[in-house]
């Protein structure tokens, strides 16, 4: 979904990591080895530097927000010189910061985010809607689509309360089947569990059960709307609905969340017709 996605490359059957740190790790067809004795030897492709300095870039997240050379080159399989220079580059480009012997994301990233979500149709075109779910309840708002096997958050109307799950959740990726709007686009077939793919648990909460899981996206489509109580975080409650496009295909999910002290299971129902008629 991201725009800028690699030139797709010969990938090692089964391997479930990021395309981009799939690329560069040794396991496409011309790739470097991992103790970097290829370095001096051969000058790689242009597509392959290519794909390796998006690898860096996509290592970053918000759990992993300031990575350093050796954490990079653990990670993408890459040694650390062929790391250092990309790093080096990047950082001209103000794709990437030093901050001591680490690295954060640049300001050229955030620019470039911010026009890509300026430009992001879906997003200008719910906004109106997320702002009038918002005066209506006060909670947090947001809009998130499917990223591969993620969710992928795009947009954020934030709470009114000081107490809240405002947070910046506008580029954060979470696990589907933990959260409601997730629930949404695996029910609605915007987005499908890989076969076998093990459903982590955050909370004792979590549906880690692929049955359970099932019966609870059914009742989601006779409803019309997802709720996740404390399934991704203890306190956090949340309830979603489906955006669907003019042919009837759901793309993306619409949510409104907040703590569980304000929102009990008295007020789910309203709000999944709220976020639904929206």
């Amino acid at each position: 979904m991201p725009a800028g996605a690699p030139v797709p490359s010969p990938l090692v059957a089964g391997d479930t990591r990021p395309v981009a740190q799939r690329a560069v790790s040794g396991q496409v067809k011309g790739g470097e080895p991992e103790d970097g004795t290829g370095d001096e030897q051969h000058v790689a492709p242009r597509h392959q530097s290519v794909e390796r300095a998006l690898a860096v870039l996509a290592a970053f997240d918000d759990v992993r927000a300031e990575l350093g050379v050796g954490e990079l080159s653990r990670s993408l399989g890459l040694h650390k010189s062929t790391v250092s220079r990309l790093a080096a580059t990047l950082e001209r480009s103000r794709f990437l910061r030093r901050h001591k012997d680490r690295y954060r994301l640049g300001t050229e990233v955030v620019r470039l985010g911010a026009v890509a979500l300026a430009s992001f149709d879906l997003v200008t075109s719910m906004r109106p809607a997320m702002e009038r779910i918002s005066e209506l309840c006060g909670e947090t708002i947001n809009l998130a689509v499917a990223d591969g096997d993620w969710v992928l958050n795009i947009a954020e109307v934030p709470s009114t309360y000081i107490l809240s799950s405002s947070g910046g959740w506008s580029g954060r990726r979470t696990a589907p089947h933990a959260v409601a709007n997730g629930k949404v686009l695996l029910a609605y077939g915007a987005l499908r569990l890989p076969d076998g793919a093990v459903l982590e648990r955050y909370t004792p909460r979590t549906i880690t059960s692929r049955a359970e899981l099932a019966a609870e996206l059914a009742a989601a489509r006779d409803r019309g709307y997802a709720t996740a109580v404390c399934e991704l975080e203890e306190g956090l409650v949340a309830v979603a609905a489906p955006v669907l496009d003019a042919d009837g295909r759901c793309v993306a999910a619409l949510s409104v969340s907040g703590p569980e002290s304000r929102l009990g299971p008295e007020h789910l129902e309203r709000l999944g017709k709220l976020v639904g008629s929206a």
